[in-house]
């Protein structure tokens, strides 16, 4: 162990008020801008929690006839629910807890569409953001959970499922645990880290948008095929609500 008073003593210091911030800190010397509000994607170093799954018999939608007979505001509700629970979550995985609350086993086109429609709606409204084939509220995009997919329903442990956001988180915690590394050992350490403990050539093709977004957002940089940490790694700057 390096001494206390070396400068390898005061990374290491450093280092792990990064990895473990205190939660009740009120200054921001370490981490510029903590405590603002989320402009951009930022990586968290808190402990892995589990998947949280929402219990569709707690939507409320099982006491209709029919989904079409779900009223508007109680399917909102419900669409909401499960996007501060799981998201950013798929689309998949949305409609499968929509319909096993509502009694409904199969996604027929008038049910796709009218979740779709609500999905725009609340969408145009504020009240969260659509990407690709996720919903979840902008700060959910901006701040992800690093969750542990085993604890997640069986039909929902699939990678595609994962969106970018969290799959960045993954791959940065990745590279933060070994300093460098190469893509392969990152991507495969990432995945395994949540509960995905293969990585085939499907899983590489799912990483490597997340992993070249890290590059161009100098959150990771790449020297001689070893991936470290970029210059923006450690700071919160301003910018768009995008990843």
């Amino acid at each position: 162990m390096e001494e206390s008073g070396s400068f390898q003593g005061l990374l290491g210091i450093h280092d792990g008020l990064i990895r473990t911030p205190e939660a009740d800190a009120t200054g921001d010397a370490l981490y510029p801008g903590r405590l603002h509000p989320p402009q951009r994607w930022m990586p968290t170093f808190e402990p892995m929690q589990a998947y949280q799954a929402v219990d569709p018999a707690e939507l409320g939608l099982g006491v209709h006839e029919s989904f079409h007979d779900v009223p508007d505001a109680d399917l909102d509700r419900a669409i909401l629910r499960v996007i501060d629970t799981e998201g950013p979550v798929h689309f998949q995985v949305l409609a499968d807890r929509l319909l096993t609350a509502a009694g409904v086993s199969r996604l027929g086109s008038r049910i796709r569409e009218r979740i779709v429609s609500h999905l725009d709606a609340l969408e145009d409204s504020g009240s969260l953001e659509c990407r690709d084939d996720f919903a979840a509220r902008w700060q959910q995009y901006l701040v992800p959970r690093f969750r542990d997919w085993t604890e997640a329903p069986e039909k929902t442990r699939e990678l595609d499922h994962v969106h970018d956001s969290e799959l960045m988180l993954c791959l940065f915690r990745a590279v933060l645990n070994h300093e460098r590394a190469d893509v392969d050992t990152v991507m495969n350490d990432g995945i395994y880290a949540i509960g995905f403990i293969r990585l085939t050539e499907s899983a590489r093709d799912r990483l490597r948008p997340p992993l070249a977004t890290l590059r161009e957002t100098a959150m990771l940089s790449e020297i001689n095929g070893q991936l470290m940490l970029g210059r923006k790694a450690m700071l919160r700057q301003p910018g768009e609500h995008q990843v």
